[in-house]
């Protein structure tokens, strides 16, 4: 393993709602730690993204694929399964449908690939890599998720095996209580590094670890210092961790359960002070096209 440190920073939810895409283009133009985005194609203000590449070109664009909420890319008449009376998708619903065989796999298909082609329409070779609305692929779609990533030839994807507790300032003695405490969480991580093995055999590209924070009991990603202790505490190697900065609005009320916390990563990622800390401990951000 190389001895240099790589950190993605990925804000996802771009497009989702005005309040997410003009916080993701304020913590981006005015942080400058944002490295990377992720599209959330089936809202209008998705359109934005050809703004950001040209304001941004470093910046690496990514769909954030997303049956769950707002309203599909595709007619309604097309994909009946993947939405209620009103034409929405069925947001918290969805994994119990699709359990119970509600939701047609072919319609699942064929929206996100829908998705995929109004962020490659939008942005060209400028798109790099693949991730999901609350990583919902890794259990609900991952085989149609795959598939698609091989169909457009986007062979970067998000990494989502788990390195936690790097925000506390004993992240292996935190480790060991997190997973003694909660022993079905480390066999969940073990499980998505064996999932994340088996796409690399398939020609997946993507960073070591995801840096998760939250299990070491300090809180979130709305404390900035619990972001400098990860920095501080990042190892070699590269590594990705998302983001979700935004200003609350009605769309955001509507679907995302995260909501209010989001104003706080943007006040702290629209900053320089993580950007400054990165450069200070020799990390270099990047987006996914350097993977």
């Amino acid at each position: 393993m190389t001895s240099s440190k790589r950190l993605i920073v990925n804000a996802d939810g771009f497009g989702f709602g005005a309040g997410a895409t003009q916080g993701i283009f304020d913590a981006i133009r005015e942080g400058g730690f944002i490295s990377s985005v992720s599209v959330n194609a089936n809202f209008p203000e998705a359109e934005r993204v050809c703004d950001l590449v040209k304001e941004f070109p470093d910046v690496s664009v990514g769909v954030h694929l997303n049956p769950l909420v707002g309203k599909p890319c595709l007619p309604v008449d097309r994909v009946p399964s993947l939405v209620g009376d009103e034409g929405d998708f069925h947001n918290e619903q969805f994994g119990k449908f699709l359990k119970q065989g509600q939701i047609s796999m072919a319609e699942l298909e064929a929206e996100l690939d829908a998705q995929i082609h109004k962020v490659k329409t939008l942005v060209g070779d400028c798109l790099t890599h693949l991730d999901s609305h609350q990583n919902r692929h890794l259990d609900d779609y991952w085989e149609v998720f795959l598939r698609l990533a091989e169909k457009w030839g986007i062979h970067h994807i998000r990494n989502n095996a788990s390195l936690i507790c790097l925000e506390s300032p004993t992240p292996r003695r935190s480790r060991l209580i997190a997973y003694s405490r909660k022993p079905h969480v480390w066999l969940m991580h073990q499980y998505r590094k064996m999932q994340m093995n088996n796409a690399r055999s398939v020609g997946m590209r993507m960073a070591d670890r995801l840096v998760t924070v939250g299990y070491a009991g300090l809180g979130g990603k709305s404390k900035i210092e619990n972001w400098k202790r990860m920095l501080h505490n990042l190892p070699a190697g590269t590594y990705e961790i998302y983001c979700h900065p935004a200003y609350p609005d009605d769309t955001l009320r509507r679907w995302a359960w995260y909501c209010d916390d989001r104003a706080l990563e943007l006040t702290l990622l629209r900053i320089p002070d993580l950007r400054m800390a990165a450069k200070s401990l020799g990390i270099e951000l990047i987006g996914f096209s350097k993977l």
